[in-house]
């Protein structure tokens, strides 16, 4: 098979933008080439010329299928935050297919960073295909089972069930490399069963075994579950049973030939760091971090951003903050206030009275409203998620229903309690929405205006029976429920926007952050926190008038 590689040609139009809003994150290369145009005498011509610094070079990875998942999130965002392109291939971690990766070392191919499973470690150390010295170890992993979607999920949850399920199977999957090789040398032979099933059973060489059981070509398959679950089409049924199970580690490390070691050491680096922990745990695997501290790449001269964000972009910025952090070695300072309300900690407040950040987040109308006054740049803002009002409940309450404005009226006289934020969803609620209703006077005795924290957290204490919010500020809370989004024909689309103060003392890093928050690269994990990311290029880019 002809191994997979991501250029920059091949990548997605997402990937374009990127390159184009380069000029933005690098503002020091934008006036080293203006100065140069500006010039009129050679030597000053050399000088703006040395001065410009040199494109980054790329960054050559190839991955296992194993911890492939987990980086194709975490690639586009290093790239995102670096402006360092990273040119991505796939390959097994071992078997005598063209496109593994010891067959591909020994051939002589090029790369900087290599990423599989650590049983294939000493075997390309000693062959002297790597630099030992720069291994890190990036994450566990076991061997699960899927079937096609929407199949019957057989009990594979005892040793007894599981060699039940392999009996009554009419086919079944493994893969050509790590756990395929434990699988049909070990752990299948052990069970007294081998000679029974083997002739129903496919050795799976050049692709994802879930991929095939996808399409129905055999009827269950086993791999390392971070390879099984981002299948479309295939369901994950759990992982074997403990007595035949084999734990494998994911490793990156920088082979002997590589052209970029610099580069490779620092993508190494974020790959393993406390911030990308999370994202490589939602894609099976159990992340290894190699700094318990959670802080920063260090640099020598400490390049340093405030943001003060609302609570409805807090749970992706809690995310995101500390990855961009890691990759850019920017140390982020973050404080947290709510879009509107009279309280000293909500946003408009603490400007008015002073207070200087680099980036603030907040609802949009808020936000314009600070630029209006001279606040923030005008040409900074962007969109960056939308949000809809929903309702928490305590968890393990009755989740009433709100689906129709019947019901939701109902809900909210018969609730014994009510609480709403005194940002933006709650003053809608309660200036407009509620007494739209006809029914403002009769439950306003019982309503409670949360001034300085979610609404979600006083529901979870139980202080409130039911409580008002935006969605993205309710899922991140322990104790609450997500009950659901009000009626249609009561709701209103809530825009988190980003901008940077005009007192911003690190404007350029700014643009960077702001650039990578509003990326195609941080979508999907924007999403995953209740808000509809919206990604710039289109009428919400960096720099594009209000």
């Amino acid at each position: 098979m002809t191994p997979i590689m991501r250029t920059r040609q091949q990548k997605s139009a997402a990937t374009t933008s990127r390159v184009q809003r380069a000029l933005v994150r690098h503002a020091s290369f934008v006036l080293g080439f203006l100065a140069l145009n500006a010039c009129t005498d050679p030597a000053m011509e050399d000088a703006a010329l040395s001065a410009a610094p040199a494109t980054p070079a790329p960054i050559k990875v190839i991955t296992s299928g194993g911890f492939t998942a987990a980086f194709d999130i975490l690639g586009p965002l290093f790239e995102q935050a670096t402006g360092i392109e990273i040119e991505t291939e796939y390959g097994s971690s071992m078997g005598g297919g063209p496109e593994s990766i010891p067959v591909r070392l020994a051939g002589g191919e090029v790369a900087d960073v290599l990423i599989f499973n650590d049983r294939a470690f000493e075997g390309l150390a000693d062959a002297g295909h790597l630099r030992p010295e720069t291994r890190v170890d990036l994450a566990n992993s076991v061997i699960g089972m899927s079937v096609r979607s929407g199949a019957p999920k057989p009990d594979i949850s005892t040793l007894e069930a599981f060699i039940e399920t392999l009996r009554a199977a009419e086919s079944f999957g493994y893969s050509a490399s790590v756990s395929g090789t434990h699988l049909s040398t070990v752990a299948l032979p052990s069970l007294g069963i081998w000679e029974e099933i083997e002739s129903k059973s496919r050795r799976i060489v050049t692709e994802r075994v879930a991929s095939v059981v996808a399409r129905g070509e055999v009827e269950i398959g086993f791999q390392a579950v971070s390879e099984i679950l981002s299948i479309e089409g295939a369901d994950y049924v759990g992982p074997i049973p403990d007595e035949i199970q084999q734990m494998s580690s994911f490793l990156a490390v920088i082979p002997a030939n590589a052209g970029n070691a610099e580069g490779a050491a620092r993508l190494i680096e974020f790959l393993s760091s406390p911030a990308v922990a999370g994202i490589v745990a939602s894609t099976g695997l159990s992340p290894v971090s190699s700094d318990s501290s959670g802080n920063a790449r260090t640099t020598s001269i400490a390049r340093q951003l405030k943001v003060i964000t609302s609570g409805g972009f807090t749970a992706a910025f809690d995310i995101l903050g500390p990855i961009f952090a890691q990759a850019t070695g920017i140390e982020i300072t973050t404080e947290y206030g709510s879009s509107m309300g009279g309280g000293p900690e909500s946003i408009p407040v603490r400007v008015a009275r002073g207070e200087t950040a680099d980036v603030l987040i907040l609802n949009r109308p808020p936000l314009d409203e600070l630029t209006d006054q001279g606040y923030v740049r005008p040409d900074s803002r962007v969109d960056l998620g939308r949000s809809l009002i929903g309702m928490a409940v305590r968890s393990g309450a009755a989740i009433p229903d709100i689906s129709t404005r019947e019901a939701f009226i109902e809900t909210l006289l018969a609730a014994e309690s009510i609480g709403f934020s005194a940002s933006v969803s709650g003053t809608r609620l309660s200036t407009e929405v509620f007494p739209s209703l006809g029914i403002w006077e009769e439950i306003e005795p019982k309503t409670q205006r949360i001034f300085t924290e979610r609404v979600a957290s006083v529901v979870a204490r139980g202080e409130v029976e039911i409580g008002f919010q935006q969605v993205s500020a309710i899922l991140p809370v322990e104790g609450a429920d997500f009950a659901g989004t009000i009626p249609e024909e009561l709701q209103e689309v809530a825009f988190f926007s980003a901008g940077i103060m005009t007192s911003a003392e690190n404007s350029g890093d700014a643009e960077t952050l702001l650039a990578f928050l509003s990326s195609e690269a941080t979508a999907s994990i924007i999403d995953s926190t209740g808000l509809t990311p919206v990604v710039a290029g289109g009428t919400n880019q960096l720099n594009a008038s209000r």
